[in-house]
């Protein structure tokens, strides 16, 4: 074989290999470049064409090709169509499966294996891709804020995060909360806290919770708690603007005190938490949780944990936040510590 021969064999083999790889190229380019076919319908009869992401908490998130991801309140939405898969949720927890057909405004038709079944807008509360990524399912915040008093040299410093993993049947959260207090003579004041949580609901308007917490407050005297608890209780409101919940059930601590040795207990928990959300702008939350401790390993011991936030955008996924607490204890670890901790914090953040 001559070197001429050998020349073209190795050209005829090179762009083999590179339209294969061209049209490799393509196909994927045109998979990923799949054109977006949802159809959202306003209720002043604008039509947008795009990808239904998902629904929650009143908020419908609809991605298009030119404008980015857009918010939709629910309550602006006269009409939905998908030939894509959902799992939908309604505000008595009944579940659906299936795409969106044609339904007349006002109502979401949905088409599964049973045939189609219609449903009042109203009373649809979350709207779920089948199949859709771990991370396409995170919702969650940031804030962060800092205060000094030259007058008195105190300076203190606030941390706050929080994210949140939903499907229609069930949330999982992690939240984290830090205090620093310091004084320019060289005292400190520190309260802080970890918590993961699971909530499933069960049974239509009920649900089942599990909590894993750390916290740690030196004006109480307490250097670590450590604490499991679960709950079961019913959801009293379930709507797209609010959600309110009560519950009762056990939890089980170690804590190990400032002065003082380690501790078990055992407490029965009292459950109440409320939310208020509208996404007309600006968008606001509302959010309120009391947790009630009486021990029944220490009769006559009481411990209270209120927190209530408001949260306010003031800039596309940018906010200003006030959170309140009261943190009570009738018998904290060290008995020389104080038996309240309140305080108010204002701080500024990032939602996504």
């Amino acid at each position: 074989m001559n070197v001429a021969t050998c020349r073209r064999l190795r050209t005829s083999r090179h762009r083999r290999v590179g339209t294969t790889i061209t049209l490799v190229l393509s196909m994927a380019t045109a998979l990923y470049a799949e054109p977006k076919t949802d159809v959202v319908r306003l209720a002043n009869r604008d039509h947008i064409t795009g990808e239904v992401k998902r629904l929650e908490r009143g908020r419908l998130a609809f991605s298009t090709d030119d404008g980015g991801t857009i918010y939709f309140e629910w309550d602006n939405v006269a009409h939905v169509e998908s030939v894509h898969q959902f799992e939908v949720a309604t505000t008595d927890d009944r579940r659906f499966f299936g795409s969106l057909g044609l339904a007349p405004d006002g109502f979401l038709a949905i088409v599964g294996p049973a045939g189609i079944g219609s449903l009042p807008m109203a009373d649809v509360t979350a709207i779920t891709p089948m199949g859709s990524s771990f991370w396409s399912k995170l919702d969650g915040s940031f804030d962060a804020g800092f205060s000094y008093t030259r007058s008195s040299g105190v300076g203190q410093l606030n941390l706050n995060s929080e994210t949140v993993f939903r499907r229609p049947r069930f949330t999982g959260r992690v939240t984290a909360s830090l205090t620093a207090t310091r004084q320019e003579e060289g005292g400190r004041d520190d309260r802080g806290s970890l918590e993961a949580s699971y909530v499933r609901h069960r049974w239509p308007r009920w649900f089942i919770s599990a909590t894993g917490r750390f916290e740690s407050n030196e004006s109480l005297g307490l250097r670590l708690r450590s604490q499991i608890g679960a709950a079961i209780g019913p959801r009293l409101v379930n709507s797209n603007r609010a959600q309110m919940y009560v519950g009762a059930g056990l939890a089980l601590n170690d804590e190990r005190g400032v002065d003082s040795e380690a501790t078990q207990n055992v407490e029965a928990v009292v459950l109440l938490g409320t939310s208020y959300f509208t996404y007309d702008q600006p968008r606001t939350n509302v959010d309120l949780s009391f947790q009630y401790y009486p021990s029944l390993s220490d009769t006559g011991r009481h411990r209270l944990q209120l927190d209530a936030g408001f949260k306010r955008e003031v800039w596309k996924d940018f906010f200003v936040a006030l959170n309140v607490f009261d943190t009570f204890d009738s018998r904290p670890p060290d008995p020389t510590a104080e038996t309240n901790d309140v305080g108010t914090v204002l701080s500024v953040g990032w939602s996504y």
